[in-house]
């Protein structure tokens, strides 16, 4: 086992410049390797204010002479009660782990720091889409205020972040929600790290309520849905066909692609009177939905022409008709610039498509809730209790087939 060297050193480029003063370094040795670790300077040091003696590194005559001495024995005295963990252990010491364990230190006092450390290596898996978020979240934590200390935080300070982010960067109330929960998430991950007490935290946002504002529904209109219906591909663009069928079924089923990727043949039921229906809980909440399949008989031509022929596959539709998550609304973008759309077509576009529809063409609310599965009807309305018959009843007079887009 190497046992790690740790030497303050003056210059160690030897480089000459104009003013004379130079950098200060640890010089850390492991074996015949080296690795350098700047030191924090007020200002810099020149060769004749340099003693290079322990304790007493920088002469008295120098106006930060007693700072940098400071920050050159407690980086000194980390290194060292490290390489004695290590030793302990019996474990070595590399030079990986000694700069972890700086860059922790140098994140002890500064949010801002302790952020764009966690941005870089996050403490717990996250999404593409949450890491950009946590980005921008950083970005405009620094346009605030570029060092914010540890100390320094509380509930005040926040609501103040907030106020410039409304007035100064003029955000939207959805985006400084986001934000908002990502600086939680960062904060609580301080606290268990030990930079702040669970005091402290509790404390910063026990009275911050951020209202995230109700989010704009768009949907497609008929005449949108008739457009992404019947528009013939070329053959360069044959592979964005099924990805067209897909949302198509979305938009008469009210599904999300992943309650579409989910459905089991068991769960297609067809009524003597009036045709094809789904009855099944959503992936998302578990809860049971009614679809009236009979409503666009467009869907059961797209079910049989996607329908899984494996006699032992439980699933509805063949899995080749599917694709990852970000594939397919990347794929829905292409289609919709194909159309010439100026428009966010994405998954959850066509479910919102299928509420309007039935809500502009008189389906009643707790019947709409119930066919869409949803949890509370807050979303429509308080829990209620809906059967087939029900959704027969509650969307007898709604003719879908004369619109053209089924």
């Amino acid at each position: 086992m190497e046992i790690p060297d740790f030497r303050p050193v003056h210059n160690w480029r030897n480089h000459i410049n104009q003013n004379g003063r130079y950098k200060i370094h640890i010089r850390i040795r492991i074996g015949k390797s080296c690795r350098y670790h700047d030191v924090k300077l007020p200002q810099k040091v020149t060769v004749d204010e340099w003693s290079g003696k322990e304790n007493a590194w920088v002469k008295p005559g120098h106006p930060y002479h007693f700072e940098i001495n400071n920050a050159i024995d407690n980086t000194l005295t980390l290194l060292r009660e490290l390489n004695k963990r290590y030793y302990t252990a019996k474990r070595q010491l590399t030079f990986a782990i000694i700069f972890k364990e700086l860059q922790k230190e140098a994140c002890s006092s500064i949010l801002n720091t302790y952020f764009h450390q966690i941005v870089i290596d996050p403490p717990e898996a996250l999404q593409p889409a949450t890491i950009g978020r946590y980005k921008s979240a950083l970005i405009a934590l620094n346009k605030f205020r570029h060092e914010l200390f540890f100390y320094d935080l509380d509930e005040k300070l926040f609501l103040e972040l907030c106020k410039f982010m409304k007035r100064e960067m003029n955000l939207k109330a959805s985006t400084i929600f986001g934000y908002f929960n990502a600086y939680r998430k960062v904060i609580h991950w301080a606290q268990l790290d030990g930079y702040i007490s669970p005091l402290q935290e509790d404390a910063i946002f026990s009275n911050i309520h951020i209202s995230r504002g109700k989010p704009l529904k768009d949907h497609l209109d008929v005449n949108e849905i008739k457009a992404w219906k019947e528009f013939t591909f070329n053959d360069a663009h044959q592979n964005l066909v099924k990805v067209r069928d897909m949302f198509l079924l979305q938009v008469y089923t009210g599904f999300y692609y992943s309650d579409l990727k989910a459905l089991q043949k068991s769960e297609l039921h067809k009524d003597q009177e009036y045709g094809y229906y789904i009855y099944r809980g959503r992936f998302k909440n578990g809860n049971l939905a009614i679809v009236p399949l009979w409503k666009f008989p467009y869907a059961i031509a797209l079910i049989k022409k996607y329908y899984s022929l494996h006699p032992s596959d439980p699933y509805l539709l063949d899995r080749d008709a599917f694709m990852e998550d970000h594939v397919y609304n990347r794929q829905l973008k292409e289609i919709a610039s194909l159309l010439q759309w100026r428009r966010n077509v994405r998954n959850k576009l066509a479910r919102q498509t299928n509420s309007q529809l039935y809500i502009r063409y008189g389906a009643n609310i707790p019947v709409l809730s119930r066919m869409l599965g949803h949890q509370k009807q807050e979303t429509t309305s308080e829990y209620f209790e809906v059967s087939l018959a029900d959704v027969i009843e509650g969307t007898r007079s709604i003719n879908f087939e004369q619109l053209g887009i089924c």
